[in-house]
């Protein structure tokens, strides 16, 4: 592709951003430019404008969650061509380190993430290694594509949890990322309570297959889950808010051999109370999940199958002036997931 200039949104700083004109990427041998169609709004990248992200490097162009279609491949590139649809894994590993030969590519020693450390899909152009690069199907919309990355760090937290048929399963939080686990656990799970502040949120945890949408706020948790698992607990209780509070009751409502995952980011210096002697004698398991290891394909399979449907988690479609606001003042209260479909 002939050299050139596009539009893009770059974080300069913390509080820091501007849309400004920028040369087109040149593509390396062994890397792929990718013309964005659809790149979704993560509350991570409102944290890297705000400054909290300590892996950030300035200036970048943010946007980790897009797809796109191929207009110029490197010459080493042999798995992807021009005009193919594509969605990319933003997770960059080198492939040499420790980790990366222990098949923990997610802990890789010399990570670098796109729209985190280099720049990201919020602009007309991006480009990315051939191997993070996932074809998509011809039927697949963009605005599905642009979720894949999402349910594939989704999925990876449910791998970690392994849930059982039957299971009573509590999601703290329905944001986008809260949804997508209701939905992916809603085949197995007997019974799923969702804790939701937002009204607007709640309703739509119910359409999607809550059975229980209820405000921690309104309520005393522990003793509603009580009543609703005849005094049990949940054997799986997922954090999808990294808020504290939320985190600590949901070790309480833990029944025996209870799991419980935190997938949402706390901050760094965030402290939980935990009662050692409850983890041991009711033989809970707390575990973490980052990233999305090994998990793109099987996340485009099932968003391919509505197993996720895409059509009611993304309520809003703005353009890239637009996205410069919704860094500064936060995401919509009344919407769930906000994506840029209008680059230039």
């Amino acid at each position: 592709m002939d050299s050139g200039e596009m539009k893009a949104l770059i974080i300069r700083g913390k509080q820091d951003a501007i849309i400004d004109t920028v040369a087109i990427p040149k593509v390396k041998p062994n890397e792929v430019l990718i013309e964005v169609k659809a790149c979704g709004i993560c509350k991570t990248d409102i944290e890297i404008f705000r400054g909290t992200v300590d892996l950030a490097k300035y200036p970048v162009i943010p946007g980790h969650e897009f797809s796109g279609i191929v207009v110029d491949v490197g010459r080493d590139v042999t798995s992807v061509s021009k005009g193919d649809r594509v969605t990319v894994d933003p997770n960059i590993p080198c492939g040499k380190c420790y980790y990366c030969r222990t098949a923990r590519k997610h802990f890789c020693e010399n990570w670098n993430a796109i729209g985190v450390t280099l720049n990201g899909a919020y602009a007309q152009y991006v480009k990315a290694p051939e191997h993070v690069v996932y074809n998509i199907p011809n039927n697949m919309p963009f605005d599905a594509a642009c979720l894949t990355e999402p349910v594939a760090c989704v999925l990876h937290g449910l791998h970690r949890i392994s849930p059982s048929s039957g299971s009573h399963i509590a999601i703290f939080g329905a944001g986008p990322i809260g949804l997508m686990f209701l939905q992916l656990l809603k085949e197995v799970a007997s019974r799923i309570i969702v804790f939701e502040i937002n009204p607007y949120r709640s309703k739509v945890a119910e359409k999607l297959g809550a059975d229980y949408a209820i405000n921690p706020l309104e309520t005393n948790v522990e003793d509603e889950v009580s009543k609703l698992t005849n005094g049990r607990g949940v054997d799986i209780a997922i954090d999808a808010t990294g808020n504290v509070k939320a985190i600590e009751t949901a070790m309480k409502i833990l029944a025996p051999t209870g799991k419980l995952l935190l997938f949402g980011v706390a901050h760094k210096d965030a402290v939980i109370n935990i009662r050692p002697f409850e983890v041991y004698r009711k033989e809970l398991t707390i575990m973490g999940s980052f990233t999305n290891p090994y998990t793109m394909n099987e996340a485009i399979g099932l968003l391919m199958k509505g197993v996720v449907n895409y059509k009611e988690l993304i309520t809003h479609r703005v353009q890239l002036e637009d996205a410069l606001s919704i860094l500064a003042k936060g995401l919509p209260k009344e919407g769930i997931k906000v994506i840029i479909t209008k680059f230039a």
